[in-house]
C-alpha cells in the first residue's frame, strides 16, 4: 500500500501547486482589465502599446467634433461636397488632440494590435485616394481609325473591324483632345488602368509599320522588313 500511494504522488499533481497557479491566473486577468480602463503599458504579449498616428487634413475637407460622455466616444465627421466619412473613437483608448496651424489630427492610441494598424492603412489609402487624380494619355496611329464617345460615356471606336468595339466606363472621364489622342482621368487608378489597357489591346502596335494604339510615354522600338535582293 506503501508503494501505491508513493506512485500516485510522484506521478499526480500536487493540490497546491494548483492552487497556487489558479491564483495566479487570476491575478494576470484582473491585472490586464486594469490596465486597459487605467494605465498605459507596453507589453508585446499583452499587445498593449502606446503609440501616435498623426492626420493631415486636407484643404477642400471639413470635419465636426462631437464628444458624448454617457457613450465615451468622440464622433469626427469629415465632409466634402461630394463625400462623408464617419469615424467613432473610444475615450478609454485613445486621445485626440487637433493643431490649427498644421492642419492635422494627433491620435494617441493605448491599446494597438494588428486590426489597428490596417485598418488606419487603409483609411488613409482611401481618404487620400480622393485628393489624387490619375490620368493615362493615348495616342493612335493608322488609316480609317475613329473613335467617338455616346452619352453613357461608353467609348466605341472602328479601328478597321466589320463591327463597332465598345469599352464601358463608369467612374472615370474621358476627354477627346484630337482627332488621334484621348485623355482618360479619374479618382480610382484600378479602373483607368484597366479601361485604357483594354483600350490598347484592341489594336497592338505593328512593328514594322507602327500603327495602332500606344500611351504617350512608351517608347516603341520599329523594325525594318525583309529587303529582297532582286530589286
Amino acid at each position: 500500500m506503501n508503494n501505491f500511494f508513493f506512485k500516485i504522488k510522484w506521478y499526480g499533481k500536487k493540490l497546491s501547486n494548483y492552487f497556487i497557479n489558479k491564483k495566479i491566473k487570476n491575478d494576470k486577468t484582473n491585472f490586464k482589465k486594469k490596465l486597459r480602463l487605467k494605465k498605459i503599458f507596453l507589453n508585446k504579449k499583452n499587445n498593449f502599446a502606446y503609440c501616435r498616428t498623426l492626420f493631415n487634413v486636407p484643404s477642400f475637407w471639413n470635419f465636426i467634433i462631437i464628444k458624448k460622455k454617457k457613450k465615451n466616444l468622440i464622433l469626427l465627421y469629415f465632409y466634402s461636397i461630394n463625400y462623408f466619412f464617419f469615424l467613432p473613437l473610444p475615450t478609454k483608448f485613445t486621445l485626440v488632440n487637433f493643431d490649427k496651424s498644421l492642419n492635422n489630427f494627433k491620435f494617441s492610441f493605448f491599446y494597438e494590435n494588428n486590426f489597428y494598424k490596417i485598418f488606419w492603412k487603409l483609411f488613409k489609402i482611401i481618404f487620400f485616394s480622393f485628393t489624387k487624380v490619375f490620368f493615362k494619355k493615348i495616342k493612335f496611329k493608322g488609316k480609317g481609325y475613329y473613335i467617338y464617345k455616346n452619352i453613357r460615356n461608353t467609348i466605341a471606336f472602328r479601328f478597321g473591324y466589320s463591327h463597332i468595339k465598345r469599352i464601358y466606363i463608369f467612374y472615370s472621364f474621358v476627354k477627346f483632345l484630337s482627332k488621334t489622342s484621348v485623355f482618360m482621368f479619374g479618382i480610382n487608378f484600378f479602373n483607368i488602368s484597366k479601361a485604357s489597357f483594354l483600350f490598347k489591346k484592341t489594336r497592338p502596335i505593328n512593328i514594322f509599320t507602327g500603327k495602332g494604339i500606344r500611351f504617350t510615354k512608351q517608347i516603341i522600338y520599329r523594325k525594318t522588313g525583309k529587303i529582297s535582293s532582286y530589286r
